[in-house]
């Protein structure tokens, strides 16, 4: 009896190992694919988005020089812009986003800071460095077909059948663009 149910337990435990194996092999090309496509739409608006930073960069140094270099906005920019700059260099796409993410955030505060303050609203230079930012703003098609892969990878990623896979293979889940206008 004792004999009979090891084997079981032993059949048991390859039919799982083996249904393993077999969930890796068949899920791992959708991940992948999935991941590429996001890596490769975002590089497409990578490209839109570093112009966009310069001119934010242009607005920065505008700030400085109305002496309002001390502002946390104005800190707070120039180390996500150095951040930026730093992950263009070799960083993982994950990773830019997420700083992109925050810049739009800083961006939208400075504006907020400039359009609120009596004084900053009147300095042309950043009146037009502000508006050299919102001109330079990501083409929305690129947005919607960045944030559309994605959801794709989010959702195969999470997927019941896919899920440990992806734990196991490190697919870490990805940032959807907040692009503000």
């Amino acid at each position: 009896m004792w004999r009979r149910f090891r084997w079981v337990v032993l059949a048991l435990a390859v039919l799982l190992v083996g249904a393993l194996v077999a969930t890796a092999v068949t899920e791992k090309p959708t991940l992948d694919d999935d991941e590429h496509a996001v890596d490769t739409q975002w590089s497409a608006l990578r490209d839109a988005l570093t112009a966009r930073y310069t001119a934010l960069d242009g607005a920065v140094a505008a700030l400085g020089a109305a002496g309002e270099g001390e502002r946390a906005v104005t800190k707070d920019l120039t180390t996500d812009l150095a951040a930026w700059k730093a992950s263009l260099d070799g960083g993982s796409p994950a990773t830019q986003v997420e700083i992109a993410n925050r810049l739009e955030g800083q961006g939208a505060r400075l504006r907020a800071n400039i359009v609120n303050t009596a004084r900053l609203s009147q300095d042309t230079n950043l009146v037009s460095a502000l508006a050299a930012y919102d001109s330079a703003a990501p083409p929305k098609d690129a947005v919607a077909v960045y944030n559309h892969a994605v959801q794709t990878y989010e959702d195969d990623r999470t997927d019941v059948r896919r899920a440990l896979v992806a734990t196991i293979f490190g697919h870490d889940a990805r940032s959807r663009f907040a692009a503000r206008a």
